[in-house]
């Protein structure tokens, strides 16, 4: 997730064979756990991709999990510099792309499928992502969006996860094997990033040797343009590819550009340049980040409570915005997220513990909705208004 940590891009063409040839010299795998199943073209933020349909409206590409939601038929026209709120009226349920998670928070669950040393694997990436960045995680309570952390039962040292916060859905599946290099690295799709080899700049960096590459895998080398890059290109993110990924001869697969060698293999850590990566796209509201217990600042706790939007500047449609950047617009603050704006909330509040989405259900696809019904989706409120386009009211609270 380093600075490109969300680079879009990947055509996946999956398959048994793909599932042998994704064990790499660095010793782990991150294909799903799944055996093959039909193949299918989707467009992903309009670039085309050759997905496994593992069935329940999700689908396979390489350790990436997408939902339905988040893929098309065809090409739309992805804005990289939408307007705030111009996303409003699209219908819930469809919403292309990635969303992170309201409140700089994960809310997971732990599966009883899990092994105990699963859960220790996964409580040390947590860790890894906690002390470091301004990414927190909640165990569930009553939170109607979350991440299933599962046991897939297989021995390999793999995972599988879905791309940000996609409601009741969401999941990782991580093997019998799996350790922290890997666990961290799903992390980082569940918080919405993408391989950094996929990138846009990546050839300006590292040279990707096609001649070692398994028949079948060339496509998880390509690159794409939309793409959100934040910081430089690391080579060293979670999220970047080892030097042998999918090597068919035991020869590198991506060396150094400038060095023509291969790089170190991944640790079970983050980079500089994921740490900084992901606390703009997760901005600490406090300017802080790494540890937030302790936060009680008895002197100041009433005359802190400033207007939301105070020292935020208004929307320009000169400025290009990335990831965790804030804006005011028509009275209400929002932030920027991978592929539209989220509204935090109206210009003039202050910031508030309770949740506007207590005792609101979730969307239902399959339900049938009348102007003035709330449902929550994925982290936030909506309304049904009158034109019947669906209208947000701002994010859910992570208690």
């Amino acid at each position: 997730m380093k600075t490109n940590l969300f680079s879009l891009g990947k055509l996946f063409v999956l398959g048994l064979t793909m599932l042998a040839l994704s064990c790499t010299n660095e010793g782990f795998n991150e294909i799903t756990e799944n055996d093959q199943k039909q193949t299918v073209k989707k467009f992903f933020n309009d670039d085309i991709f050759i997905l496994e349909d593992i069935g329940d409206g999700n689908y396979l590409g390489d350790d990436i999990i997408f939902t339905e939601d988040q893929l098309t038929n065809e090409r739309i026209g992805i804005d990289q510099n939408p307007t705030p709120g111009q996303d409003e009226g699209e219908r819930l349920g469809v919403h292309p792309g990635i969303r992170k998670w309201p409140n700089n928070t994960v809310i997971y669950v732990l599966d009883r499928s899990l092994t105990s040393k699963q859960i220790q694997v996964t409580k040390n990436s947590m860790e890894e992502w906690r002390s470091k960045t301004n990414v927190r995680f909640k165990e569930r309570t009553n939170e109607n969006y979350y991440v299933t952390i599962k046991n897939s039962g297989r021995g390999c040292n793999c995972g599988s996860a879905n791309l940000g916060v996609v409601g009741t859905r969401g999941g990782i599946n991580i093997g019998t094997g799996t350790t922290e290099v890997v666990m961290i690295h799903e992390i980082g799709h569940t918080l919405g990033f993408l391989h950094e080899q996929n990138r846009s700049d990546r050839d300006n960096h590292v040279r990707i040797l096609f001649e070692n590459i398994s028949d079948g895998a060339a496509s998880q080398f390509r690159l794409t343009n939309n793409s959100v890059n934040v910081g430089p290109f690391d080579l060293r993110s979670t999220m970047m590819y080892g030097s042998y990924t999918f090597s068919k001869n035991g020869s590198p697969t991506i060396v150094e550009k400038a060095t023509g060698q291969p790089y170190a293999r991944r640790k079970p850590e983050l980079s500089t340049g994921d740490i900084a990566a992901t606390n703009q796209v997760y901005p600490s509201s406090d300017g802080g980040g790494g540890d937030d217990d302790d936060d009680d600042d008895d002197d100041d706790d009433d005359d802190d409570k400033d207007d939301i939007c105070k020292d935020v500047s208004p929307w320009s449609i000169n400025k290009r915005y990335t990831v965790g950047d804030r804006v005011t617009y028509k009275g209400y603050l929002f932030e920027r997220d991978f592929n539209t704006w989220n509204r935090i909330g109206k210009c003039g509040e202050v910031e508030t513990p309770s949740d506007i989405c207590e005792g609101i259900d979730p969307y239902n696809r399959n339900a049938t909705y009348s102007p003035g019904d709330q449902v929550t989706f994925r982290g936030y409120l909506y309304k049904l208004l009158q034109n019947r386009r669906w209208s947000n009211q701002g994010q859910c609270g992570s208690n």
